[in-house]
């Protein structure tokens, strides 16, 4: 019957003839789809329909890729419907009869006999399915549809063994393209941002996802998420992917989609994970895992040549942030410069929106000049409370990511807290303190400089403190506490040039000799500390005050005129002779100089002193505890 149709051919002949033809018509060129070679069979083999199964490998079941049927007869469209609907797993592939009528497809078809011949009995490559008008084929029939179904597979894998090696060499193409971008970037965003174009170009149909372990600024408008470790919420197949550096593979309940989650791992360590989710597909196929693997691979190695080409950036710049610093702190600035340079180098390196200098002395804390108004106020005396006992305690530093919440008794707006002590020779003798209102603002990273930075500065916070120490016992009477005279000198000269006018005052202790003659020099030296004291506390912010030599003490006030001049010297006799104990008095003489006087005198500062001296000695000629003002 059907070996009629087809003129009695042989096998030998009907292979030789087909593949003949199929070299005509295709040579072997990916440029024509399955359904041309389903019309061409058909021609080969008068049928009513004929279909082409194939495998999916992505989906993992056989679906029909080409039909040919007489459209004249419903039936026959209606069976071909029915057939271009049904999927056979690879579960059924070995159990499906080579035989059946269409009453095991539709109970609508009586007559019709359905024949389904695998292209390839040895491999899940597809079956030819051939619908007869009811008759059932002899064995001679099965034969040469078995040849038909031979040459059928033999074409179609030539042409998908070109197709893929085709694909596969376009996508090595494309990956050794995306290397050579890769290693010509150093930006992660770049490396990133090729990673996804990349995978969307070659699978369009799919969505992607970047895990990313460590901190990035997503600034790109790329598919990145944090990557969790210890939250219930955490994807486990990309955790797991991250944490071994293996490639997973997730299939949903419904069997509805799969994840491919694959690491992206450098030499040095795994930096994030490559989500991939493809929807409506069941498992992927070898080549695609391989791929995907190979570029998330080359991305991670990528990767960790911008991370480590950006860290050695960064620590470059901290070594420069570093010596730079040292270098101007040991240029011989003073304590206030020192603290208010090192404050301007930590607001702009470390983006903090407060700093303090804290000096430990005598079991109290002293706010440095140079801290932020921050630290002045009750706020920062609040938080003190908190930071600096675990300081001086524990001598080690503080990193608090969200100090609100750890101290909620705590009135401050502050969470992030960056705090370092200054150690000298084993002991505290400060501290800087770091501040941001925002929770986890400043990084592991910046803490470790911070602590760099404090460690190589403290020695220029010392010699500055020693320095100032120094200079102070030079320009200061060890007794009184005032000024030298000679440091008094010096700036005299200074200010009269300087100035428009000025005022001296001349102090001396009445009956001085008397008191140390009755009572003895201790308190003859404990009459001058109460003067000094009454004098530092009841003259002017600007006015420097130094003790003249023996009991006599002087006053300078820059930009005064006599009559402030005067009022500050009446009142200072007026609580000497009213606060001190033993009961003293003190005259004054006052003088004073403008403009006039720079161009009459040329010893200006001279001419001041023999003036107030004159005044004085008036002063005490007429009766004492009194002031006189120099003519």
């Amino acid at each position: 019957m059907i070996g009629e149709i087809i003129m009695g051919m042989q096998p030998n002949f009907m292979n030789n003839e087909l593949r003949k033809t199929f070299k005509e018509k295709f040579n072997y060129k990916n440029d024509e789809t399955i359904l041309e070679v389903a019309q061409l069979i058909s021609e080969f083999l008068p049928s009513k329909g004929l279909a082409i199964y194939m495998y999916n490998s992505w989906k993992d079941s056989y679906e029909i890729s080409a039909h040919v049927s007489d459209h004249a007869i419903p039936t026959d469209q209606f069976l071909v419907e029915h057939l271009k609907k049904t999927q056979i797993t690879s579960e059924t592939f070995s159990e499906l009869p080579t035989i059946y009528n269409g009453q095991h497809l539709c109970k609508e078809v009586t007559t019709d006999v359905v024949v389904m011949v695998p292209l390839d009995k040895s491999e899940e490559f597809g079956y030819l399915c051939i619908i007869l008008d009811g008759f059932e084929p002899s064995k001679n029939d099965l034969l040469q549809f078995e040849v038909v179904a031979q040459e059928t597979y033999n074409l179609l894998s030539g042409l998908g063994n070109f197709s893929q090696t085709k694909e596969k060499a376009n996508k090595y193409e494309l990956l050794y393209r995306v290397t050579q971008k890769f290693h010509s970037s150093i930006n992660t965003s770049d490396v990133l941002g090729e990673v996804v174009h990349t995978l969307r170009n070659v699978y369009p149909q799919f969505s992607c996802n970047l895990f990313l372990s460590q901190d990035y600024q997503n600034d790109a408008g790329l598919p990145i998420k944090e990557l969790i470790y210890n939250d219930k919420f955490a994807n486990k197949s990309s955790v797991q992917a991250f944490l071994t550096g293996n490639v997973r593979i997730e299939t949903n309940t419904n069997n509805t989609k799969s994840r491919l989650f694959a690491p992206l791992k450098g030499k040095q360590g795994v930096y994030g994970v490559l989500q991939i989710t493809a929807p409506n597909i069941l498992q992927f196929p070898e080549d695609d895992i391989e791929f995907i693997t190979l570029l998330a691979t080359t991305a991670g190695n990528a990767l960790e040549n911008a991370h480590l080409y950006q860290q050695s950036q960064q620590l470059i710049s901290d070594l420069q942030l570093i010596n730079e610093t040292s270098h101007t702190l040991n240029s011989n600035l003073r304590l206030s410069e020192t603290t208010t340079f090192m404050s301007k180098q930590i607001k702009k390196s470390f983006g903090a929106e407060e700093v303090g200098f804290i000096l430990f002395k005598d079991n109290e804390s002293q706010i440095l000049e140079g801290s932020t108004n921050y630290f002045f106020g009750k706020e920062a005396s609040d938080l003190l409370t908190y930071i600096v006992p675990s300081l001086t305690e524990r001598k080690e530093p503080l990193f608090i990511g969200d100090f609100k919440r750890n101290y909620e008794k705590c009135n401050t707006c502050f969470c992030s807290v960056m705090a370092i002590p200054m150690v000298q020779s084993k002991q505290i003798i400060g501290a800087v303190i770091v501040l941001h209102t925002e929770a986890f603002y400043f990084s592991f990273e910046k803490f470790k400089l911070i602590n760099s930075l404090v460690h190589h500065s403290t020695l220029a916070f010392v010699n500055s403190m020693l320095r100032e120490q120094l200079e102070s016992l030079v320009i200061t009477d060890y007794l009184s506490k005032l000024y030298s005279r000679k440091y008094l000198d010096e700036r005299l000269i200074e200010h009269v040039k300087l100035d428009s006018q000025g005022a001296f005052l001349l102090i001396d202790i009445d009956n001085f000799k008397k008191f140390n003659d009755t009572y003895g020099h201790d308190v003859g030296d404990e009459l001058i500390i109460q003067v000094a004291s009454i004098i530092k506390n009841n003259i002017m912010e600007n006015a420097f005050a130094a003790r003249w030599g023996g009991e006599e003490l002087a006053v300078y006030i820059p930009e005064s005129t006599m009559k402030e001049a005067m009022v500050i010297a009446e009142n200072l006799v007026r609580f000497v002779a009213t606060c001190t104990k033993p009961r003293i008095t003190i005259s004054i003489g006052v003088s004073h100089w403008d403009e006039k006087n720079r161009e009459k005198k040329k010893d200006l500062a001279h001419a001041i002193f023999e003036e107030a001296d004159q005044a004085l000695y008036h002063a005490k000629r007429t009766g004492k505890n009194k002031v006189v003002q120099a003519d």
